[in-house]
């Protein structure tokens, strides 16, 4: 067992305390609060008149062009506008309906009425019409039967030509990913599709912020919401992604891997997954203000001049200035606070200096973790060498109690292994291989499962290490190190991303 491996049952004793440490509220924007139970009761009013009137009549159509103005307005805030049931909860754009007693009806009635017919989410474009609008509400009048009640209405649907609303069956991403069965495959795939998107989208901000454009936050909850589902059922391949360092832009993917990793941290603590999600989605803002500093600066190699390295500095506020354009205060409060302080160290110093008496925001921590390991296991113009997992590891257990609080610190090593997700090792065999899946067993984490690499270009099955050997004889092969092969990183990458 490596150095690193020393600190395991110190981690083992701590980690538990820390599940406590902080409560988090989840996001809500003031439109939604205002208009999504607005939005609701115009569903459930339409409905109602148009059990009783025609269409065309005065009243259907007086109610129907208020719920059209109502829709209006959330999609020129919003963007567009999804429904959902979540463990019986209603939530828009994933932020929950929070309604009175007095004014629950609704709310209740669209949970049972989505629930009979089997739909999971509503999906209103912002380009649907009011006639659209109708014929959506006149399909989902009909009375459901007893057997394909989504396909019916489905069907319905598709009858009446509406195709700026959509529905999505209650089996889906939530199911499949919380059935203990489920395939490995499944979640390599969903793995995939959730980091690509994420990826893709961290540029979409890029682009909006150089434009002057406001960034769509409601997609960023989205995002994280379901890579937050993905590690609270099993982690590794989203983490074997992160280790893949040519897999994108680093500007993009950077942001995406401190995203995954801080809820990875958050879900250790114990936190919801709304919990987990809005830690998500200030990780992945933590270093847009990045935009404004020059590649020049950026990717310079050796050592920044006293006025680059001040423009450097600047990033944590221009940050700020950029989240603060958001409409939603309220929503972009916890992102603004991690890109202010994410460069604090747990001592005070690092920047911006900080004045007395000023609070670090709890999601810094996590963040402050996971952006100096990703960083570190990166290679970049400007370092002399870039560490290997374990490594950067070490390096964050050494500066425990200086740079980083000492229990998200203890938290983290635990959780990442004595040899990451992604890690490439050397054996006593004198192959190499790539680290798949930690061993969940303390005292045979430096047995994990990996996968044999060779320079020919074969990639091996998986391979227990903490399988022994035949009739029981000790185990065959050993980690002797861990080391940095960028001739295998092909094959590494093949472990992780779907074909």
């Amino acid at each position: 067992m490596n150095e690193l491996g020393d600190i395991h049952s110190n981690a083992l004793s701590t980690a538990p305390q820390i599940a406590g440490v902080c409560e988090f509220s989840p996001a809500a924007t003031t439109y939604v609060d205002r208009l999504g139970p607005q939005f609701i009761h115009g569903l459930f009013s339409a409905v109602r008149t148009f059990r009783i009137h025609d269409v065309r009549n005065r009243a259907s159509q007086t109610v129907l062009a208020r719920l059209m103005q109502t829709l209006a307005e959330l999609v020129a805030h919003e963007g567009r506008v999804t429904i959902r049931i979540s463990t019986d909860l209603l939530l828009m754009n994933d932020i929950r309906i929070l309604v009175d007693p007095q004014s629950a009806g609704p709310v209740l009635w669209l949970i049972e009425e989505m629930t009979k017919r089997k739909v999971e989410e509503l999906d209103f474009a912002p380009e649907a019409t009011a006639d659209e609008m109708a014929s959506f509400l006149k399909a989902f009048l009909a009375e459901p039967g007893d057997e394909d009640v989504f396909g019916d209405l489905s069907r319905g649907m598709e009858a009446a030509h509406v195709e700026s609303i959509r529905i999505t069956e209650r089996i889906e991403r939530e199911k499949i990913l919380r059935d203990a069965k489920v395939e490995r495959r499944e979640i390599k795939e969903e793995s995939n599709r959730a980091m690509s998107r994420a990826i893709l989208f961290m540029g979409e901000v890029m682009r909006a912020i150089e434009h002057r454009r406001p960034i769509q936050l409601p997609k960023a909850h989205r995002l994280t919401q379901q890579l937050a589902d993905i590690v609270r059922m099993d982690e590794s391949i989203l983490v074997g992604l992160a280790s893949i360092k040519d897999y994108d832009e680093y500007t993009f993917s950077h942001s995406v891997n401190v995203s995954v990793l801080s809820m990875l941290i958050a879900d250790r603590m114990g936190l919801s997954k709304n919990d987990c999600a809005q830690i998500g989605v200030a990780a992945l803002f933590h270093d847009v203000g990045k935009t404004h500093v020059p590649q020049s600066v950026l990717n310079k190699p050796g050592t920044l001049s006293p006025d680059e390295w001040k423009l450097m500095e600047r990033h944590s506020m221009l940050g700020v200035i950029e989240l603060a354009r958001v409409r939603s205060l309220r929503a972009i409060l916890d992102p603004i606070f991690v890109s202010l302080q994410h460069h604090l160290s747990f001592d005070g110093s690092g920047y911006p200096l900080k004045p007395h008496a000023w609070e670090i925001h709890p999601f810094v921590p996590i963040v402050a973790i996971a952006d100096v390991y990703d960083a570190m296991t990166t290679p970049r113009v400007y370092r002399e060498r870039t560490l290997t997992p374990d490594r950067a590891l070490l390096f964050i257990l050494r500066n425990a109690g200086k740079m980083f609080d000492p229990r998200v610190a203890k938290l983290f090593i635990r959780t990442m292994g004595i040899y990451p997700v992604g890690t490439v090792v050397e054996l006593d065999t004198g192959e190499r291989a790539v680290v798949l899946k930690q061993n969940q067993k303390t005292h045979l984490m430096h047995r994990p499962t990996v996968a044999l690499l060779s320079p020919a270009g074969q990639k091996g099955d998986a391979l227990d290490l903490a399988s022994p050997g035949q009739h029981g004889a000790g185990y065959p092969r050993r980690i002797v190190r861990s080391v940095i092969d960028h001739g295998l990183e092909t094959q590494k990458a093949g472990c992780f991303i779907s074909k």
